[in-house]
């Protein structure tokens, strides 16, 4: 495949654009590429397309923003960083799933969070919950293919139980029907099942090689919007999306551009984006007759009637532009047990939080009376969350978790969060470890483990992990 010069590129869309007034831009750039078998990115043809005045349609270069507006706000610059966007979700049930809390949207660059509507005793178990988007960590695929784990809610198994249940078209297996029901809709959903969708085996193959569980993450989010589009119409469809946008977010590439780090490795982390972003393209949104076809297919199971995407759908699901906002997404809000937590990703940070997030065994209680000692270094749970009060919490004070070891230094902690968070913590505990006067030398050694230290938080951002320090 060859690669057009911007004159020649101009001009083939120009004129493809005016042959085709009524196609959107992703559209737009499949015609474009099977006609001439370039090789073309979608970047590049957007600047192209913006550059003789967008499409007829007028989907230049971005969506029509909603009319309708959200309580929430916009990400933004504010001096040397990025607030994320965010906004609160109505549908979110928390005075169901967590009767004592409020959530709450600050006036500040905090964004949302959680304050307690009454007061909490230590030890208190404020609410449990279950993954909004599952997937598991990489380090699991060994035991999850050898069958020594539930492939959804990852309960571990001495011997395979009486409830066992298997997908019908892969070895994937669970510990029950009902678990097996509840992974179509988040952890192994259909699209991404490679017995349903052998498509989709590029991409698990390249997210487990890559271990780049954020991608994971993306794709099921993904498939979800496919289905719930497909299976249980515009409502529901518009409910997860919803509930998708609701997470604190930053474009991926703009978040990274934070990073002093990023211009030295700009060109691979480009390509590696692209690359993933093309397998998710293959996988669950191909521009082929043929693949579009099969696809197709499989969303009809029942007989149902599937409508293409609309232009603007395309463009805020499957554009590249949408990728990074969704990866930025994920990597901000991952948490290492399982994946996505719908209210557990309100949490803010502290270096002295108020709430434990523990992954606790199915057999654990609550304790029957308060104030209570938190529980024990325990074996290792399903992907369920418990959260826990640390401390006697009063009512109106917001509830917090922290993002880094508790056993950083401030320095140490301030350029973890700086870098992979993209904001300096200013918590009272920050506030009291501030030293006025110029530390001295460090000793180079030890200023190398620091580094270190730093870097492996900060490669470690898209798995928040639960906080089992006791």
């Amino acid at each position: 495949m060859s690669t057009p010069g911007d004159d020649e590129l101009r001009t083939a869309v120009r004129d493809a654009r005016d042959a085709n007034p009524d196609l959107g831009a992703l559209k737009l750039l499949a015609a474009i590429k099977d006609a001439k078998g370039w090789t073309l990115s979608e970047k590049r043809f957007r600047k192209a397309l913006a550059d003789v005045g967008g499409t007829a349609a007028g989907g230049g270069a971005a969506a029509k923003p909603s009319a309708k507006k959200k309580k929430g706000k916009k990400s933004r610059r504010v001096g040397d960083h990025l607030e994320p966007e965010t906004h609160l979700d109505s549908t979110l049930d928390i005075a169901t799933i967590a009767p004592k809390v409020n959530a709450r949207m600050f006036n500040d660059a905090r964004g949302k969070g959680l304050v307690a509507a009454e007061e909490l005793q230590m030890g208190e178990m404020i609410w449990r919950e279950d993954p909004f988007v599952a997937c598991a960590s990489p380090a699991l695929h060994s035991i999850l293919a050898s069958n020594q784990m539930c492939s959804h809610c990852l309960m571990a198994w001495d011997h395979l139980p009486r409830t066992i249940a298997a997908c019908p078209k892969c070895p994937a297996s669970f510990c029950s029907r009902l678990c097996l029901q509840r992974a179509q809709e988040s952890s192994h959903h259909p699209l991404l099942c490679e017995g349903t969708n052998p498509a989709a085996a590029p991409l698990n193959e390249f997210v487990q090689g890559r271990e780049w569980r954020s991608l994971g993450i993306v794709a099921r989010i993904l498939a979800r919007f496919l289905t719930s589009r497909a299976w249980e119409g515009a409502e529901a469809a518009k409910a997860f999306e919803n509930r998708v946008f609701s997470f604190a977010r930053v474009n991926m590439e703009e978040r990274e551009r934070d990073n002093p780090s990023f211009r030295a490795q700009e060109g691979t982390m480009t390509a590696l984006w692209g690359m993933g972003h093309q397998l998710l393209l293959s996988a669950l949104h191909p521009q082929t007759e043929v693949e579009q076809a099969r696809l197709t297919k499989i969303l009809r199971k029942g007989g149902r009637q599937v409508t293409p995407l609309t232009d603007e759908e395309e463009q805020r699901w499957f554009s590249y532009q949408a990728f990074l906002e969704l990866l930025g997404m994920v990597n901000l809000n991952l948490e290492d047990s399982g994946g996505l937590y719908a209210l557990h990703a309100h949490l803010n940070h502290s270096c002295e939080p108020n709430v434990q997030v523990r992954n606790l065994p199915k057999g654990w209680t609550p304790p029957d009376s308060l104030p209570a000692p938190l529980p024990e270094q325990l074996q290792r749970g399903t992907h369920k969350l418990t959260l826990l009060a640390r401390n006697t919490i009063p009512a109106g004070d917001e509830l917090t978790i922290s993002y880094v070891p508790l056993d950083m230094p401030r320095n140490e902690r301030q350029q973890a969060l700086r870098l992979g968070y993209g904001f300096w913590c200013d918590c009272a505990r920050c506030e009291r470890e501030k030293t006025p006067t110029k530390p001295a030398k460090e000793d180079p050694e030890a200023k190398r483990r620091k580094e270190e230290a730093v870097e492996s938080i900060v490669a470690g951002v898209d798995e928040l992990a639960v906080d089992d320090q006791l």
